[in-house]
């Protein structure tokens, strides 16, 4: 290398070499096969970074355990002391991490954790010489990537990204968009089979392990069926679908056709039936994929969870005579310990002396499997998301990499693993992928399979169960993983993907303040605040989800909340709270159709309008999506704080921190002092104490501190307090 920051132990391939070269040129996306060195180019181009350009490095990923694995890996790779690396997720609180981001030089963070500090100002990325995107793939939609890269073309001198993926995408259009999200200029994309990198590339043996469907397996199938075809003889009735053959149903339509009927069903109430028959069909389609692919136990615990869904949907289906039968039959398995057959096939392929992860995609039978194992006395452990399920409670971040390190010190010879374990786990020594179940995407399955054959050579067993969707899902996944190589092959010949850089010289303008209630960190609001130039503080606000000036607060609200808030009666009190507090209160409903969904009568919206402009002097502003309504806040914001010269005041946030601030807070209690007076009075007197002692003589000293303002803070400060009040006080 040509400079000392790394250790020597990186002795670059001749692909690496070629990538790194174009990555010091351009902004470069990065495609190669699990355990070919990715991160090693990454750290290559951070030291020359680094070097030439004397900033900070920001690597970002998608998961702590990932995260705090980078940071690990590249500790042991540059010859630099532990201080210059720091892990920043949500661990860590905001106000403690703004303090650290300028004692760092090699930053590893959440993109979460980025993308909330960039909208608070907590981080800017101007002195950054390199931001690394890994599982780049992610780069779509309203996932923090996109954002992060914008704000970092925006801030920086000299910016330089690098993304690095095993997976782009699977169509030149999904590999276009990540390029695009992320500021891309050229694709390095190299294959198992590529010349330059097929002798690094360790043996992977691939196997199929087929299963037949028990006979008793297919009459639960076929009651389903059944039960379906039902539904689908409806639906096709009505004209809603094509065809009423169970083997022609397709979640992502059915999920489309329940979108586009319920937009519309409130204005056509015919329409309810059919929404009931499709939301059945999407139960039975689960339930027929779970007889097929997961087996008994996993197919009886979401039979139990249909016993207590109050739906109409599934209260139609739990009196079926062919789907009652479907329960039956499976409660008879399920005494009787029959299960599918690939668990059988799983333990003769299974070596208790190798090192296997075993994934499986639903939690159900991660918990079937393992308790399976511990009964042959294997020693297991499982890794799953945070989030609770019907199968139990998740596991926390702190945790997974808890076990993770477990499993790599060999405490633990098999890992059971949703797809949560999919995505950049360093696990060297894995000698075993067993997939439970096939999947559909290529990039799921991309990333199963590179789990092993890293270091060493390894084992892929794929448990197909015949003449079912695990065979569709096998061959899709195959056949859209072909396609993505050959896209990828298109983009080796081009010398531009993207649009070159462009320098974003913006007009100077006064930048409007927004306080933003800190349960919408998560709504997308703040986001696109934040990219119209907003100045976003977040804070506990007692009443409003955002204040713009002293005297207006804003109520956000989605149109199914809004609606839902109409029937329980909780709109009339948010209208009654944010107008006791707000001189200018205002409610925004976001979305289409707001008299269109749920079946409400219009008079009842109508009404409730009527009330809340007139018994509540609280107005309601329609905005149709998220980025028309931080425009309408953008406008708002700036009417107040520069037209009307109203200041963002502090009362109705929590306890200021700062003394300033609580001696601002304290003065903005007074009558008729807002910001800006409360300012002008601690500014002139000092101490809120001489304010407090002060007569009114003294007090009119101050700019448009009038004879009448002056008399009213003195009465508050010096009148008896009276327990109960008078009119007095009107």
């Amino acid at each position: 290398m040509e400079n000392g920051l790394l250790n020597g132990e990186i002795t670059p391939r001749l692909y690496q070499e070629a990538i790194f070269n174009t990555a010091t040129k351009s902004n470069t996306l990065v495609v190669l096969p699990t355990g070919l060195g990715k991160t090693h180019i990454a750290a290559m181009l951070a030291a020359h970074r680094a070097n030439t350009h004397k900033g900070k490095i920001l690597f970002m990923a998608p998961t702590r355990p990932l995260v705090e694995q980078h940071c690990k890996t590249w500790k042991e790779t540059f010859n630099l002391s532990d201080d210059n690396f720091k892990v920043f997720t949500g661990q860590l609180l905001a106000n403690k991490r703004e303090g650290e981001y300028k004692d760092a030089d090699f930053i590893f963070a959440t993109p979460q954790v980025i993308q909330n500090d960039l909208i608070t100002k907590k981080l800017a990325l101007d002195d950054f010489a390199l931001v690394i995107f890994d599982e780049a793939h992610r780069a779509v939609g309203e996932y923090p990537y996109p954002f992060i890269a914008k704000k970092y073309v925006e801030m920086a001198t000299n910016p330089r990204i690098l993304a690095l993926t095993a997976s782009p995408g699977t169509t030149r259009s999904k590999i276009e968009e990540v390029c695009n999200a992320l500021y891309i200029e050229k694709v390095e994309a190299r294959d198992r089979n590529d010349v330059d990198v097929k002798q690094y590339v360790k043996h992977r043996e691939f196997t199929t392990v087929e299963v037949e469907l028990p006979p008793d397996f297919k009459k639960i199938k076929s009651y389903i069926e059944t039960a379906m075809k039902s539904h689908l003889t409806y639906l096709k009735k009505g004209n809603i679908i094509q065809s009423s053959a169970p083997s022609a149903v397709r979640k992502r339509d059915i999920l489309m056709l329940q979108g586009k009927l319920g937009s519309t069903a409130a204005q056509n109430p015919d329409l309810y039936p059919y929404l009931s028959a499709l939301a059945a069909v999407m139960k039975l389609s689960h339930a027929q994929e779970l007889v097929e692919t997961q087996g008994i136990t996993p197919l009886t615990i979401y039979f139990d969870k249909l016993e207590k869904d109050n739906t109409k949907a599934a209260k139609n289906l739990l009196s079926n005579p062919n789907f009652k039968e479907a329960i039956r039959l499976a409660g008879l398995l399920k005494k009787n310990n029959i299960e599918h057959p690939k668990l059988d096939k799983l333990f003769e392929i299974l070596n208790k002396n190798e090192k296997t992860i075993i994934f499986a995609h639903y939690r159900a039978s991660v918990e079937n499997l393992m308790t399976v194992l511990k009964e042959k006395e294997i020693s297991a452990v499982k890794l799953i998301g945070q989030a609770e399920g019907i199968a139990g409670k998740g596991i926390n971040q702190k945790e997974q990499v808890k076990r993770l390190e477990g499993f790599r010190e060999g405490k633990y010879n098999v890992l059971v693993a949703t797809s949560v374990g999919e995505e950049g786990l360093d696990i060297p020594s894995v000698d075993h992928i067993i997939f439970y179940e096939s999947v559909p995407s290529a990039i799921r399955s991309i990333q199963r399979a590179g789990r092993t054959a890293r270091h060493r050579p390894g084992k892929v067993s794929m448990l197909i169960t015949k003449n079912t969707r695990d065979e569709a899902y096998y061959w899709a996944a195959k056949r859209k993983e072909k396609s993505m190589h050959n896209v990828l092959k298109t983009f080796k010949t081009e010398t531009k993907i993207q649009r070159t850089l462009e320098r974003f010289s913006k007009p100077e303008e006064k930048v409007p303040t927004i306080f933003a209630d800190s349960r919408e960190s998560s709504s997308g609001i703040l986001k696109e605040l934040s990219n119209i130039g907003m100045d976003v503080k977040i804070k506990a606000l007692n009443v409003a989800d955002f204040q713009v000036s002293e005297r207006v607060g804003v109520e956000r609200k989605k149109v199914d909340d809004f609606l839902q808030s109409l029937i329980d009666g909780r709109l009339m009190k948010q209208a009654a709270s944010i107008s006791r507090v707000f001189e200018r209160p205002i409610i925004i409903v976001e979305g289409d159709d707001l008299h269109g969904k749920r079946n409400i009568h219009p008079n009842a919206i109508r009404g409730a309008l009527a009330s809340l402009a007139v018994d509540y002097n609280v107005p309601m502003i329609h905005t149709k999506d998220v980025k028309e309504t931080a425009a309408f806040l953008k406008v708002l914001a700036s009417r107040e704080q520069f037209d009307k010269n109203q200041a963002v005041r502090l009362r109705s946030e929590k306890k200021p921190v700062l003394m300033k601030e609580q001696q601002q807070f304290i003065i903005e209690s007074l009558p008729s002092v807002g910001p800006k007076m409360a300012k002008q009075l601690l500014e002139h007197f000092g101490t809120v104490e001489k304010i407090v002692t002060a007569d009114e003589v003294d007090l009119m000293k101050v700019d448009k501190m009038g004879e009448k303002k002056a008399k009213a803070v003195r009465k508050v400060i010096s009148e008896n307090y009276r327990k109960e009040s008078t009119g007095e006080d009107l």
